[in-house]
């Protein structure tokens, strides 16, 4: 990520960083997805589990991949800065 860029998110606040981008977008869109295609390539019985274990494990990735980004973010700013 640019730097111009980086300013833009940074002025939204690590939260909502964190939030949105490793939680809502990615950890949460990547739950369903990977939910719905490996019903489709592998069915397994009962059909909830896979959906359950994934809208946990995907978000909680999500947070910790977004926090360890904003950190490297944050750390390259500063340097430039």
């Amino acid at each position: 990520m640019n730097m111009e860029k980086w300013k833009q998110v940074r002025a939204k606040g690590k939260a909502r960083f964190i939030w949105m981008n490793g939680f809502l977008f990615w950890g949460v869109s990547t739950a369903v997805l990977w939910s719905t295609l490996m019903q489709l390539f592998q069915p397994q019985e009962p059909i909830w589990v896979r959906p359950l274990v994934a809208i946990i494990v995907f978000p909680v990735g999500g947070l910790i991949w977004s926090n360890w980004l904003w950190y490297f973010s944050e750390r390259k700013y500063r340097k430039k800065a």
